[in-house]
């Protein structure tokens, strides 16, 4: 409907744009009729004045004037009547005039002598006759001529939105199983072709975010089984011997186990927070972020330095960047041997983190991937020890999110970079 209905309007305004320039077209061409008529009649009156004046003969709608005004001969057709007022003393002079039988005549005047003048009229009725003849033939062109436009931007109309509505037709077949699917683009490179392409764009972005939403929920359900099932377990072996379970072991067992899960849920909301639109930013001073985390480390007994370290403050949401430095100085503890070096350095465009361990390091291969959501390296893989997977996703995502980015260098060492203008 929405098609047909642009289809309607357009072949409307083609048919109202053309009525329009036919109607002023039209006008102007009977009244150039007209004047072109006018003209010729006055410059057949005056051929006939000069030549009746050359001659001395008095022909048809003709009269000779003295300069006083009196009539002194007149064609028998122009008894009692003065053509002109005007006296041609400068030279030959026309106008127009009504007779007293209602007929429009064209005058043209022309000296005699210096007290006579002669004066010779034609009748406009062939004027009229061919303004009339003219509006006639437009008024019986101008409607064929209208529904011939109106047929043919209907054509025309029908024909450029038919990709519009066959991209339309395929769309709607689409569901969210058949997210593969694209529309055709047509070859002409026009809008209808760059609308196309920007449809399969976004199909290929919904398909993309599909599938993360999927392998997501997936991974997340998986990770998520492991220690319900675990806890699932020791509780019904405790159940079943009651008298041989040593409850505050177990109680410290399920204690840990519970802990591992409140922090996944936890990791999760980042994550679903951090794909969803972010509050309003705020003035935050990273440098105090990061001393703040590293006292939370070094309470635990890591061993942190700090080289370099310059004040940064830039815009962005506190809680999110707090959370990025937490997760990548718990990272580096998780390998270090022995020692973590933390540096924050501002320049005028940006600040640049830096976190590093004395740990083995990140394989070249697997530099990228430690950033995949649930990806582990093979140390890591304990669960006593290593982390659900997320704690790096969530650094990327918040570091996207504030339009920054962050890599891994030489295996061990993690920069993030965040711009200081507002973001």
């Amino acid at each position: 409907m929405a098609a047909k209905g642009v289809r309607v309007r357009l072949t409307a305004l083609a048919v109202l744009v053309v009525g329009v320039g036919f109607a002023v077209g039209g006008t102007a061409a009977v009244f150039l009729v007209r004047s072109q008529l006018t003209s010729i009649a006055s410059t057949e009156a005056l051929t006939r004045a000069s030549s009746a004046a050359s001659s001395g003969a008095l022909p048809s709608f003709s009269q000779e004037v003295s300069r006083d005004g009196t009539v002194l001969r007149s064609s028998p057709d122009l008894t009692g009547v003065r053509l002109l007022a005007l006296w041609p003393s400068n030279g030959p002079v026309t106008g127009t005039t009504r007779l007293p039988n209602g007929d429009y005549h064209a005058v043209a005047g022309v000296l005699i002598s210096a007290d006579r003048a002669l004066y010779s009229s034609v009748s406009l009725e062939h004027v009229e006759e061919g303004a009339e003849a003219t509006t006639y033939a437009l008024l019986s062109t101008v409607p064929f001529l209208l529904v011939a436009v109106a047929g043919t931007a209907w054509l025309l109309v029908g024909r450029a939105l038919r990709p519009v509505e066959s991209i339309r037709a395929q769309v709607a077949e689409i569901t969210a199983s058949q997210l593969d699917r694209r529309v055709p683009e047509p070859p002409s490179g026009d809008e209808i072709s760059r609308l196309a392409h920007t449809m399969n764009e976004m199909l290929g972005r919904l398909e993309q975010a599909h599938d993360l939403q999927r392998r997501f929920a997936a991974d997340a359900a998986h990770e998520l089984r492991t220690p319900l099932a675990a806890l699932q377990t020791r509780l019904e072996v405790g159940l079943a011997h009651p008298s041989a379970t040593d409850w505050v072991a177990l109680a410290s067992e399920l204690h840990r186990e519970s802990s591992r899960l409140t922090s996944l849920a936890e990791e999760l909301l980042v994550l679903a927070r951090s794909d969803g639109a972010a509050a309003d930013p705020e003035w935050v001073d990273l440098d105090e972020i990061v001393l703040s985390e590293i006292e939370a480390t070094r309470s635990r007994g890591a061993d942190v330095s700090l080289s370099p370290f310059s004040a940064a403050r830039l815009r962005g949401h506190a809680s999110e960047l707090r959370r990025v430095v937490r997760n990548l100085l718990v990272n580096a503890e998780r390998h270090a041997r022995s020692r973590i070096t933390v540096g924050l350095v501002a320049g005028s465009d940006f600040a640049e983190l830096v976190v590093a361990d004395d740990g083995p390091g990140v394989p070249l291969s697997e530099r990228e991937l430690v950033f995949e959501r649930f990806y582990r390296l093979q140390p890591a893989r304990d669960r006593d020890s290593g982390g659900a997977g997320l704690g790096l996703a969530i650094v990327r995502e918040v570091v996207a999110q504030h339009g920054g980015r962050v890599w891994l260098a030489d295996g061990s060492s993690f920069h993030v970079r965040l711009p200081i203008a507002d973001t």
